[in-house]
């Protein structure tokens, strides 16, 4: 009896360490795509402010 608890424990840690493999990378790929996303935000707002300046 015992040994079919463990065997369930072990099952459930499994998936559990699974799961959080599989948000590790998915947060390691994302983070760097938004990121960029920002820093191209910001440029292009600054590229708009210096074209207004120009016109000016």
């Amino acid at each position: 009896m015992e040994i079919i608890f463990m065997f369930i424990a072990g099952i459930i840690v499994f998936i559990i360490a699974i799961l959080a493999i599989i948000k590790g990378v998915t947060h390691r790929v994302q983070a760097p795509t938004n990121d960029l996303k920002k820093e191209i935000s910001t440029l292009k707002k600054r590229i708009d402010e210096l074209e207004n300046e120009n016109n000016k």
